[in-house]
Parts: C-alpha cells; sequence; structure tokens
C-alpha cells in the first residue's frame, strides 16, 4: 500500500499574503521540485488564482493548457473544512492539448480547504488528519473499492490546507423531512461501503500503512477526550434529549477505552466518519450513485463502525427501526461479493457494539465544539439517536459481556 511523505522546503511562493511555506504532498515532492513547479497552501478558497490554479494542476499533468478563467460554486461546509466545485475555462483547447493517451483537462474540480481552527492545541490533529485523508485518496484511487474523487493535488501548510480534487458530479444530501423508512441515498452510500470494506477485508494492523489509524493506539486519547466531551455537555443537554440518555453517556465514560481496546475478529479499511455530510450524491433518473469523501478518520477497523455511523446517525428512530434489517441483510449481500463470509448474524453483533461508535465521535465534537454546543442542534439530534439506537439494542449489556473478555 501506498504512503504520502512529507518533505520541507518547497513553499517558493511563502512570505506572500494568504500563502504560507507549505509541503506538497501529491503528486510527489521530488515531481514538484523536478518540474520546478513549487505551489504553497492557500488561507482560504478565496485567495485562489489562475496561476495557482495552473501551476497546481499542471504537477497532475503537464499537457493541460493553463487556465483562463474560473467560477467557483459552494457545496458544503463544516466545522473543519469547505468545498466548492470549480468550473474552468482554458487559454487552449481542451481537446486539442491532450496529446495521445494523455487524459483531458478538466471542466470542473472539487477544491477542498481546512478553516481555522477554534485553538492551537488542535492544530497537529487536524494536520495530522487531513494528510491521512490525502494517503487515503492515493490508496483509494489505486484499488477501484469504492466511488471516489480521485486526487488531482494536495499541500499542507503549517497552518492551512488544500486538496484538488475530480469532480466526479453530485450534491450534498439535503432532505428536511423525516420518512418512516430509509432513502434510496441510504442504500447507495451503504452500498460502496460494502464495497470498501470487501476489498479490504484481508487488512490488519500489522499490514496496515503507518497513515492508517488502529483504534487500540488511541484508546487513552479519545477516552479523555470523550470526558472532555461530556464535561461540554453537561449544562447543555437539558432540554435536547432526556437525563436517561445523559446517564447512559455518562456511564460510557469508564468503558470507551476499553471499548478500543476489544480484539475485532474481522478487521478492514474503513472511512472513519460515515456520515451523509460526507458523501456527494448524483442522481440519474430513479437510480442513486454515492462518492465519499472527508477521509480525515480513516482507518483499520471492523466493518460495522462505518454502517453503524451511517445508520444511527442519519436515520430518525422509526427509519432505523423498521430499515436495519433489510439493510443489514442488504449490506452483508454486497460484502460477501468479495468471496469472504459475513454472516446476518455475525454482522447484527458486530453492528450492536459498534453502535457506541457514533456516539463516541459526536461526544468528543462536542468537546472540540463546547462554545458552541448548547446551539448545536443537529449534533444533538445525532447524540440522541445514537443513545437510542444503544438502548434498543441494549449496547451496555453487550459491553459488560465483552469487557470481561478484556480483563
Amino acid at each position: 500500500m501506498s504512503q504520502i511523505a512529507i518533505t520541507a522546503g518547497l513553499g517558493a511562493q511563502a512570505g506572500r499574503e494568504g500563502v504560507a511555506k507549505s509541503d506538497i504532498l501529491f503528486p510527489s515532492p521530488a515531481h514538484a521540485a523536478h518540474s520546478g513547479r513549487h505551489v504553497g497552501a492557500l488561507a482560504s478558497t478565496e485567495l485562489i488564482t489562475v496561476a495557482w490554479l495552473t501551476d497546481a494542476l499542471q504537477l497532475k499533468n503537464s499537457h493541460w493548457p493553463a487556465i483562463e478563467s474560473f467560477s467557483s460554486e459552494p457545496v458544503m461546509l463544516t466545522d473543519f473544512d469547505v468545498l466548492v466545485r470549480l468550473h474552468l475555462k482554458y487559454q487552449a483547447s481542451v481537446e486539442s492539448d491532450a496529446a495521445g493517451d494523455q487524459s483531458p483537462a478538466p471542466a470542473s474540480i472539487l477544491a477542498k480547504f481546512s478553516r481555522p481552527l477554534p485553538g492551537p492545541e488542535w492544530a497537529e490533529f487536524v494536520r495530522q488528519s487531513l494528510v491521512r485523508e490525502a494517503s487515503a485518496y492515493q490508496e483509494l484511487t489505486n484499488h477501484y473499492a469504492c466511488r471516489i474523487p480521485g486526487l488531482l493535488f494536495a499541500a499542507a501548510g503549517k497552518k492551512h490546507f488544500n486538496l484538488l480534487l475530480e469532480d466526479c458530479g453530485g450534491q450534498r444530501f439535503e432532505c428536511r423531512e423525516s420518512p418512516d423508512e430509509h432513502l434510496s441515498e441510504h442504500e447507495a452510500v451503504l452500498q460502496e461501503l460494502a464495497q470498501l470494506h470487501g476489498c479490504f477485508v484481508r487488512t490488519s494492523p500489522a499490514s496496515a500503512p503507518p497513515w492508517q489509524l488502529r483504534q487500540r493506539e488511541y484508546a487513552r486519547l479519545i477516552a479523555h477526550h470523550y470526558r472532555r466531551g461530556v464535561d461540554a455537555l453537561r449544562d447543555a443537554y437539558s432540554g435536547w434529549m432526556g437525563p436517561e440518555y445523559f446517564e447512559l453517556i455518562e456511564a460510557f465514560s469508564d468503558d470507551v477505552a476499553d471499548w478500543h481496546r476489544y480484539e475485532r475478529h474481522m478487521l478492514t479499511l474503513t472511512h472513519g466518519d460515515a456520515r451523509l455530510e460526507n458523501v456527494l450524491l448524483q442522481r440519474e433518473g430513479g437510480n442513486c450513485r454515492a462518492s465519499l469523501w472527508g477521509w480525515k478518520l480513516v482507518g483499520v477497523r471492523n466493518p460495522m463502525f462505518d454502517v453503524a455511523c451511517l445508520l444511527s446517525n442519519d436515520l430518525s428512530y422509526v427509519a432505523r427501526n423498521n430499515s436495519e434489517p433489510v439493510l443489514l441483510q442488504r449490506y452483508c449481500k454486497v460484502f460477501e461479493q468479495s468471496g469472504t463470509q459475513y454472516s446476518l448474524r455475525e454482522a447484527s453483533e458486530d453492528y450492536r457494539f459498534h453502535l457506541f461508535a457514533p456516539l463516541i465521535f459526536n461526544i468528543c465534537a462536542s468537546g472540540f465544539l463546547k462554545d458552541s454546543v448548547a446551539q448545536n442542534g443537529e449534533l444533538m439530534k445525532k447524540i440522541r439517536r445514537n443513545c437510542m439506537a444503544i438502548v434498543d439494542w441494549d449496547g451496555m449489556g453487550l459491553m459488560e459481556k465483552r469487557r470481561n473478555v478484556i480483563a
């Protein structure tokens, strides 16, 4: 498996406004140095210029013509980054510049830029996460495991991180209703996750490259941030969720590290943050296709880690209860096309245990967003859904049994 290496000293544009001394992560630093194009990481999408775009894209393919102009279309905004679609116009004909078997220059691309952090203590964590994401795009581009935007360019500065990606179409998910059943969008995402997991099902912590997260290595760190999240929620949850759910959240504080240390018997490459916020959806007639992005938490885990994150976060209580059996069965059917058996009974037990995964993520996020968590209704809604799912499946009962195994 491939890994992106970081080489310092490639930021020739350092010192210019909005441009920090930075490392080109992709294409390779050696390729960038040889080409003579040293493209620094920009602080925001508003600072993109035709010269910067031309240099960045010609690092990927020197045959692509220079850009004459571009327009920007917002796609998605999160607490960590912003995603925009750039529509490109070239100085020369795209077709005439495609020599031989060279791919034509793209008419549009996706640009993902990091946003300012709420505090300096998060700088290194976010930097590592974004480098991990660039590594994941490069790895997955070499394996058709699931539908993703291809990586064109990546650069990391001390405070800024830029990704340029292929535009495979699609828009973010928007639904103001709360249907009683799952939607075609959920099926499309589950299809991609099953294909991803099936492709890498023989991955192990020993064989995986260093950039992939391992749960056991971060047990204490995550437990610490979980407790910080509980503290942030203590005065904010009233009115958003029942006290019985907050009691569950508090009670699980002592189990977070052990939950991470439990030895999973089936491991694969997982997205790590499988929510509809990290998906672009493309509809053609009655069909729906999903492209996965947002790979900052990619790592070696049980497949149900991603499935639990998707269903527990993005299905209402009624829809989850009505849809879980059919969605889990459909997932297993697609997964087993890889040649590895994963029975519905086994998957359901793993799903039950991994319903804690989205809760852990959202409680940790509460600590990160502590100054605004009381106003974050979307986060509170997800935490409430997470708790309801754990109660429905008696997750705490299973945690008690498996804690004895860990001990």
